[in-house]
Formats: C-alpha cells, structure tokens, sequence
C-alpha cells in the first residue's frame, strides 16, 4: 500500500477541511499517480473534494467510514480497517494508494510501503498534519524538483527500508 500527500515544512496537510494551497502540478500529479489504481480516503476527504470530481474518476474509491454511508456509484465504504484489509485483501496492494485525511493516514502509515510526497517548501497556517515518521525507517528514491504557484516543491518518493 502506498501514501501520498502534499504537505508543507511543519508536515501540515490542511486547514478547514481543505488544502493549504492549490498547486496545479501537484493536482496533476496526484492524477498521473493515481488514475487506474484504488484510492483509500477517510470520509471528510471524501466530502472534501469537489462534487464534479466525487468519485474520482477511473479510480476505485474506498471510503472508511463507520457510521455514514456513500450512496454514489464507484464507492466502496469500509466501516473499520480490518474491512479494508479486508476488501484489498487478494487486490495488488502496489495499486492502492491512501489519500487521507490525517488520522486515516496515522492509521495506515505502518501498512505502506512507499510514501509519494510533495514537499511545499514553504509554512502556512494549518488545523491539520501528517504524522511524524522515523526517517530511519524509509530511504528516498526519487526526488524532482518543480515550481507551482511560486513556490517550491519536491516530489519525492520514499521507500520502506
């Protein structure tokens, strides 16, 4: 399973239910990445994304809720993370790919084993961050550089050690 998640200096990844900053590469990115493949998303990330783009297309949406449910076509709905081990279990877990928010990320961090991050290099006023991780644990084996929006930005790719 992998993650990926656009964060900035201090690890925040949002304020208000909603990105720090709209950066066009990144959403390109997310989409060059994660197109084909399962997407695994708590359900204010889901409500989160803009209704023309929920479900997001030419993906399967797994949505872990416990107790509300997603009536759009497209859209799986695990109530815990054992039914999520659960559903994925026999899929190719190189496909799946966790999109957030935070405590689901908390939560599936130590399922993944590569981690796509865009780094913003840059601090904005945030509610919401992604968990520490023991860089001891992972090693960096790709990184571009890129500027969005003027600001920039790392794409970087970290693999479980």
């Amino acid at each position: 399973m992998n993650i990926i998640v656009a964060m900035d200096e201090n690890r925040a990844i949002g304020k208000n239910n909603g990105l720090l900053v709209h950066l066009k590469k990144d959403m390109e990115y997310f989409k060059e990445v994660t197109t084909n493949k399962i997407v695994v998303m708590g359900m204010n990330t889901y409500l989160s994304l803009p209704e023309k783009f929920r479900p997001l297309p030419n993906r399967l949406n797994i949505v872990i809720s416990r107790n509300r449910t997603v009536d759009n076509e497209g859209v799986l709905v695990a109530r815990s993370i054992d039914e999520l081990l659960s559903i994925l279990r026999g899929m190719d877990t190189d496909n799946v790919f966790v999109i957030g928010g935070a405590s689901i990320y908390k939560e599936l961090l130590p399922y993944c084993d590569k981690l796509y991050i865009t780094h913003i290099m840059e601090r904005f006023e945030a509610d919401t961050y992604f968990p520490e991780i023991n860089e001891d644990e992972w090693e960096l084996i790709n990184s571009r550089k890129e500027i969005d929006n003027n600001l920039v930005i790392y794409f970087d790719v970290l693999k479980r050690k």
